[in-house]
């Protein structure tokens, strides 16, 4: 099945009462883990990349490598920028082929961010590629692709969030609930009546991020509440590293670079399946 845009993969699952999942990847084992783990639980699924990680890849790169490998399955697969920092880098990605932009103005005054938000929703929509937004502050729990560790995390105002969607004109964005990127210390709070009037005041598909470690039962509740895409970034990458790790220190001197990936690769196969499950998106492609 051909590549689609967000808008297309989030209108399907709020309709449909599931969210799809949002992956990061920053290299060939890691995208062939998620295609994986996603076509044989037929499930649509988003993947995504935040600018640090295009810059790795080469963003050209990037889109006709998943191009390729996505060409051969039977399921919808989105390419989407996450956390753009910029128009410009949202333009960048519309040039590179991206079907889906995030624009991040949620650390600029409100105003400020829905004409930029704006900027860039015209400039997408007339590549006919969705865009996705950010109000409130998630922080950062641990150091990762979106950014260092901070202390920051706030709760997004409802009357805000409506004023966002209606002027900006975004197809789907991230409202800060009490979540983080990368590992909690504990048990994150989620604001469940925040989200439940942002749902109600705005009616177009919600976006969670840091969604490693939040339980399944917070995340599904939340998809009950309008939340279509879910992201997972830190768990993935968690499970790679450690994984590899230990296959090198169980074999020194084993320089077959493909045996030693292999295991961290099923690793992460397993963790994008278990939490495609949570998420409810298995058997929807």
């Amino acid at each position: 099945m051909s590549i689609v845009t967000n808008k297309e993969l989030l209108d399907r699952a709020k309709a449909g009462h599931y969210a799809v999942a949002a992956f990061n990847t920053n290299n060939l084992e890691y995208t062939q883990a998620i295609l994986t783990a996603a076509s044989e639980l037929k499930s649509p699924v988003i993947i995504e990349a935040a600018k640090s990680e295009i810059d790795y890849m080469d963003g050209h790169v990037f889109v006709a490598m998943l191009t390729a490998m996505a060409e051969k399955l039977s399921i919808p697969v989105g390419i989407h920028l996450d956390h753009g920092p910029s128009y410009e880098e949202a333009i960048r990605c519309l040039n590179y082929g991206f079907r889906s932009v995030m624009y991040d103005g949620s650390a600029l005054p409100l105003d400020e961010n829905i004409a930029n938000t704006k900027a860039v929703v015209k400039a997408a929509h007339a590549c006919g590629v969705s865009v996705e937004g950010e109000v409130g502050v998630i922080g950062q729990a641990a150091d990762g692709p979106e950014g260092k560790q901070n202390g920051m995390i706030g709760i997004a105002d409802p009357v805000e969030c409506e004023r966002f969607v209606n002027e900006s004109g975004v197809d789907c964005f991230a409202a800060a609930i009490g979540n983080a990127h990368g590992i909690y210390k504990k048990k994150p709070e989620l604001r469940f009546d925040v989200l439940a009037e942002i749902e109600k005041r705005t009616g177009i598909p919600l976006v969670l991020h840091g969604g490693t470690g939040i339980p399944q039962e917070d995340l599904r509740k939340a998809i009950t509440m309008g939340v279509s895409k879910i992201n997972f970034s830190t768990v993935m990458r968690k499970g790679f590293l450690e994984t590899l790790a230990d296959t090198l220190k169980n074999n020194p001197g084993d320089w077959d670079l493909m045996k030693m990936l292999t295991p961290a690769k099923e690793k992460m196969i397993e963790i994008a399946k278990q939490h495609i499950i949570m998420i409810m998106s298995d058997n929807k492609a």
